[in-house]
């Protein structure tokens, strides 16, 4: 092991504490990496996230009318309802969204208000009436199309029933959950046959200084010493290779792993890694991703 290797390998383990004496502390945090009360950066972070998910649908299904009258479910949905807003106010019937944190009970009435201005200025003549009563109701615990679920088991059929979802998507939140591969087979439970998954995954370590100078760092480490700093939503170290084969197991088809970021050719930051990740076929060098799958049809 090198010099280089040996310091991150002891600062990793600083930062692994640090992490879990947090979520001692506070509890799970936004995974935004600025505060909902930052209005501005946080609508643009919502546009922006959405944008993405619609473009790569666009490109996956070769279609163009890809929210028309669909149910969307978004896993981890964060801190807010901006994104359940733009994509109703884009034409789906119904978003639903699950989190096993109740995240969204300190976003002010302010943000959706400077969310709705930012709306009718950017669509030509949203119905924000519409969009404001569904707000409304799904903040007061009504029906709603914006139907926003807490649940600490993580249930998605008994929290929207079987074969009633058309899209999912989901934004830096497969990384976190404990069992990828349960959560997928929930998927497969929850979604109509024929339906479209876009999910971004942040394969990177989390902690916001080592991340940038040692991204593979949660790597590093053997399970036991690993899970000795476990806590609910620390990341997972799911490889590409992993999700494939569980959507693969659970029915789905036409999977697309597309690296949205790689490290550069000039970095050693695959080294030092764990025997359990040293394998080629680990992508050390994937540090986000972005999967596409279809649920398989009906007796296909």
């Amino acid at each position: 092991m090198t010099l280089r290797d040996t310091f991150y390998y002891l600062a990793g383990i600083g930062f692994l504490f640090l992490a879990k004496a947090k979520n001692v502390m506070k509890g799970y945090s936004s995974p935004k990496p600025f505060d909902i009360f930052e209005t501005a950066r946080c609508i643009e972070y919502d546009l922006s996230v959405a944008q993405s998910w619609l473009s790569q649908l666009r490109e996956y299904t070769q279609a163009d009318d890809t929210l028309a009258g669909k149910k969307v479910l978004e896993l981890g949905p964060g801190s807010d309802l901006g994104i359940g807003i733009y994509l109703l106010s884009k034409g789906c019937a119904q978003y639903h969204a699950c989190d096993v944190n109740d995240l969204m009970k300190s976003t002010p009435d302010s943000f959706y208000e400077r969310f709705f201005e930012k709306l009718q200025a950017m669509h030509d003549q949203p119905d924000l009436d519409l969009l404001k009563r569904e707000v409304k109701e799904a903040k007061a615990g009504k029906p709603s199309r914006l139907n926003y679920v807490v649940r600490d088991d993580f249930d998605l059929v008994s929290a929207f029933g079987a074969t009633s979802v058309d899209l999912v998507f989901s934004q830096a939140a497969f990384e976190h959950f404990d069992d990828v591969a349960a959560t997928i087979s929930q998927l497969s439970a929850v979604c109509k046959p024929g339906a479209t998954l876009v999910a971004e995954i942040d394969l990177k370590t989390h902690s916001r200084w080592i991340r940038d100078r040692d991204p593979n760092n949660i790597y590093r480490y053997p399970s036991c010493l690993y899970n000795a700093f476990w806590f609910r939503g620390i990341p997972n170290r799911v490889r590409p290779f992993q999700y494939r084969e569980a959507l693969e197991r659970f029915g789905w088809t036409d999977v697309s792993i597309i690296p949205r970021k790689k490290l550069s050719a000039n970095r050693g930051d695959c080294s030092g890694m764990n025997q359990a990740f040293a394998e080629k076929k680990n992508q050390m060098d994937y540090l986000s991703i972005m999967i596409c799958a279809k649920k398989a049809e009906m007796g296909s």
